[in-house]
């Protein structure tokens, strides 16, 4: 076993692929075949990104056992992820390769009639699955959504330096802080998981934390040119974390100057929005029905065009940063105690800014638990102090990424 796959790691893959197996005899079918890089991980701890030389798990619901199949270039790569030292490892010879040698020669024989796989799966091997009797079905989602004490633990991590990203990056702004000051908190935050974390897989890894600045704050997927100065207006410091492959996130609007009586207003309605949503946090609600009584809610207040409320309430996390469950009109997910979502009702003014706040969330027995927990008051957010200092570090910041 590689050093990275802990002993508790190893018992969560075991629940794993016993939930996935127990849920393939409950519908009949009798294997999985999983391609994608988050799956593989999900089973194996294995980091992988197959380009054109695609992987295979395929887990077996009759023998309770697995094959994996790789590109003879990764077996020493695969061997000692979990379950890879109990189960037969097989390789193809490369991409492309001769008839006889190449993956779906090796995987055909390895495949049972009416075997599944997931919907993710690229058209091209999913052509292939069809011609040797297979059907696409999302066997996954179900086991996926609630998670285990294992992933809370795993997600908590990464919306604790969320968290901290956030705070750093706020400590360090002033009225003109360039957003390429802002994106360096990246790095701080980066260099801190290294070193407090026991395990650092850089491969399952990435730390963003930058602030949007007005008006680009209004387009929350953009990205904001280094240049650009936080000046007036509404703006976002968006922290998204993803440490040894489990993802979270916090997010805060604030402003470098004193707010002014409209934007307190929208300021207002984006936290009442948000305290109505947090309310409605429960065991068995429905999430669509949180995310229409926040688009009511907002509606009432006057924000009820769809570029205003172009941003559902929330969405799950997990392996990745946006899964269910979704807090969003048209979702049929059902809360449940230990799930994870974000919620981060919105209020966006195109041309003005944006106006969101957004925490990692658990799903208790009576309620919820913010794993991101940071100031959310307008005053707290407020940040108009300058100083000699700070000026002259973001001067030198700038010089040295080479941004004017």
């Amino acid at each position: 076993m590689q050093q990275h796959i802990t002993a508790d790691a190893a018992r969560e893959f075991q629940r794993r692929h016993d939930a996935v197996l127990a849920a393939l005899r409950e519908e009949g079918r009798p294997q999985l075949v999983v391609t994608s890089t988050e799956s593989l991980f999900y089973f194996t701890g294995a980091t992988i990104e197959a380009l054109e030389r695609p992987f295979f798990l395929v887990l077996d619901a009759d023998t309770g056992g697995r094959h994996f199949l790789v590109p003879e270039l990764e077996r020493t790569h695969v061997l000692g992820f979990w379950g890879t030292d109990n189960q037969q490892v097989l390789a193809y010879r490369e991409f492309p390769a001769p008839v006889g040698e190449a993956w779906h020669d090796v995987l055909a024989p390895l495949l049972k009639h009416e075997f599944t796989y997931e919907p993710s799966t690229p058209a091209y091997i999913a052509s292939v699955f069809d011609a040797l009797g297979g059907s696409h079905a999302d066997v996954l989602r179900p086991v996926q959504l609630v998670k285990s004490d294992y992933e809370v633990a795993q997600v908590a991590i990464a919306a604790d330096y969320a968290r901290r990203g956030v705070e750093k990056l706020l400590v360090g702004t002033y009225p003109g802080t360039s957003v390429v000051e802002g994106y360096m908190t990246s790095n701080a935050i980066q260099r801190a998981v290294i070193a407090e974390q026991q395990i650092f897989n850089p491969l399952a890894s990435s730390i963003t934390v930058a602030a949007w600045p007005a008006p680009v704050s209004s387009e929350p997927h953009s990205v904001p040119p280094l240049a650009a100065t936080l000046d007036g207006g509404p703006h976002v410091v968006m922290a998204l974390t993803r440490v040894n492959g489990y993802a979270a996130e916090c997010e805060r609007t604030f402003f470098t100057h004193a707010p002014t009586p409209d934007e307190r207003d929208l300021f207002a309605a984006m936290l009442g929005a948000r305290a109505l949503a947090y309310s409605m946090v429960l065991p068995g609600v429905h999430a669509a029905e949180i995310d229409e009584a926040v688009n009511a809610h907002l509606a009432a207040l006057g924000y009820d065009d769809h570029q205003q409320r172009m941003h559902r309430t929330g969405h799950g996390f997990g392996l990745s940063a946006h899964e269910p469950p979704w807090i969003a009109v048209g979702s049929d997910d059902v809360l449940a105690p230990n799930m994870l979502i974000s919620i981060e009702p919105a209020v966006y003014v195109e041309g003005i800014g944006g106006y969101r706040h957004s925490d990692t969330v658990l799903v208790t027995q009576d309620g919820y638990r913010s794993l991101s927990p940071t100031a959310d008051d307008i005053d707290s957010l407020t940040l108009t102090t300058s100083s000699r200092f700070r000026r002259t570090k973001g001067a030198l910041v700038r010089r040295v990424a080479g941004v004017r």
